[in-house]
């Protein structure tokens, strides 16, 4: 199978100018593509893709629409999954929220997912997934999955403004945690200790864990756009956020807390505190992220009242002839959770990045 450049001789966009697809990436162009683009995220940034192929070693296979004058009119971050769980896919993008194509122009759009498509069947996978968020097809061909919601919220340059805006229960409840005097600090602890909170929250969950690399790259990737946040209680570590910047959002994304020290509300204080750092810092938008609607995740997310956005995930069936269910929601996986949860940590600190590596 040779992958490469497909020509769209009949696709005009701008002043007539014809656009090809193809799999060579120029990252500046790429990037400056993407921050340009209204439904850009970080999670399609170069630096997100290098660190996916960089820590699980999935295949890249992105696409990029060029004008005939080298001008990036439409990108698709685009990986080859081989798990041992799902079997072969294409998806856009593992691990996170939000993916898909971004273009200038439906029919570049369109030209893109053609050949993502072809791409698909030619390496015989089970399916081709796309993660959208502000970037829905309209290709009637796709499937849609609406599992997952995103919560945002606007925020505004006083801190005290925000706190008003957040429902009187979730108000009540980071209140608490500013009076038992916890502490919230950034860039005080590094990857290994964030892995130790983290490994210990998603086994809570009968999750696999990420590998701790997968928190060290992503800072060596997004630099000064990337931080770990952390609460600490009478000078123990009780909670950790891993948390992205991207153009004027803050983007909390791997977080996790100590069960034994949630009685002091810490994980309200810590996303209340993560918020106020956004103010302070002249960010204008507070992404809380995408959530399993029937999960305790959604639940804690929907108490504070942000704008709730359903994510229309699409999918181009290929060996696989109904809608993939990947979700540790589906029934097939409650035993494997249940088992998971009692497992001592140690030995879920060590098989589940083993595990995570299968997972999307």
């Amino acid at each position: 199978m040779t992958v490469g450049a497909v020509r769209v001789p009949t696709l005009r966009v701008g002043l007539d100018q014809a656009i090809s697809v193809t799999d060579k990436v120029d990252p500046t162009l790429w990037d400056e593509f993407v921050r340009s683009h209204s439904g850009g995220s970080p999670f399609h940034l170069m630096a997100w893709q290098q660190l996916i192929r960089e820590t699980f070693g999935h295949q890249p296979l992105h696409l990029t629409a060029m004008t005939s004058n080298g001008v990036v009119a439409g990108v698709l971050p685009l990986f080859l999954v081989r798990s041992r769980i799902f079997g072969r896919l294409l998806v856009s993008t593992p691990l996170a929220a939000y993916g898909g194509i971004l273009a200038d122009a439906e029919s570049v759009s369109k030209a893109i997912f053609e050949r993502a498509l072809e791409l698909a069947k030619e390496l015989k996978v089970q399916f081709l997934e796309l993660r959208n968020f502000r970037n829905t097809l309209p290709v009637d061909s796709l499937v849609r999955k609406d599992l997952y919601v995103t919560f945002r919220t606007q925020l505004k340059e006083d801190p005290e403004s925000n706190m008003l805006g957040i429902p009187r229960k979730t108000r009540a409840e980071i209140r608490e945690g500013i009076r038992n005097q916890l502490e919230f600090r950034a860039d005080a602890i590094g990857p290994s200790q964030f892995f130790d909170v983290y490994s210990r929250s998603v086994r809570e969950l009968g999750t696999p864990v990420y590998p701790e690399r997968l928190f060290a790259n992503g800072m060596q990737q997004f630099g000064q756009d990337c931080k770990i946040f952390s609460v600490h209680w009478q000078g123990k570590l009780v909670a950790a956020v891993w948390t992205l910047f991207y153009e004027d959002e803050v983007v909390p994304y791997f977080g996790g807390s100590i069960r034994e020290y949630n009685r002091l509300a810490v994980n309200n204080f810590m996303y209340w505190m993560l918020m106020k750092y956004g103010c302070e810092h002249g960010y204008k938008i507070f992404d809380f992220g995408r959530s399993k609607k029937g999960t305790g995740s959604f639940d804690f997310k929907k108490r504070w009242g942000m704008t709730m956005t359903e994510l229309a995930y699409q999918y181009g069936l290929v060996l696989q002839q109904s809608m993939p269910d990947t979700s540790p929601l589906n029934p097939k996986f409650s035993m494997g959770i249940q088992i998971w949860r009692r497992l001592p940590l140690p030995l879920t600190q060590w098989i589940g990045p083993i595990v995570s590596r299968h997972l999307i």
